[in-house]
């Protein structure tokens, strides 16, 4: 029996790609975030979501793609580490569910040390590419909780 995953989709410019749908804690529509001085270049700040500070990152500048151009349609998929921290990504739009057999899923190109690469794969679906990313290899999700939240920082 062939073993299968399912992904959330969504595009930055005319690009799909696809996160782990049990990353996925929630999808939002954009809303203002506060900024963090002297915080990375690709984080837009933190948006309070039930009382818990969240850091929200402009993917498309991880991507070495211009900024994100925020607008009421932008879209904040929030994510969660295998930890449980919080994180969202700044997405131009959501784009479907896919599940995808291992069989569908082709290694990435061996450009890069696999343990450094943030990418897990690449799935044809429909005649379309879909680049399948490791939100825990493109971020760091405990430094990414200090910034948010310094008050965690200090209770050690």
């Amino acid at each position: 029996m062939e073993q299968s995953r399912e992904y959330l989709s969504f595009l930055l410019e005319d690009e799909e790609y696809g996160v782990h749908i049990l990353d996925v804690k929630e999808v939002r529509g954009w809303s203002q975030v506060r900024r963090i001085p002297n915080s990375l270049p690709h984080m837009l700040g933190v948006l309070e979501l039930r009382g818990e500070y969240i850091p929200i990152m402009d993917i498309r500048q991880c991507f070495g793609m211009p900024p994100a151009t925020l607008t009421s349609m932008s879209v904040i998929i929030i994510v969660r580490d295998k930890q449980g921290i919080s994180l969202g990504i700044v997405v131009d739009a959501v784009a479907e569910v896919h599940n995808l057999s291992t069989e569908q899923i082709k290694a990435p190109p061996g450009l890069h040390r696999r343990e450094e690469w943030y990418m897990e794969g690449i799935a044809s679906v429909n005649d379309r590419h879909v680049v399948l990313i490791n939100l825990e290899r493109l971020f760091d999700f405990d430094q990414l909780q200090q910034t948010a939240q310094p008050e965690i920082a200090n209770e050690d």
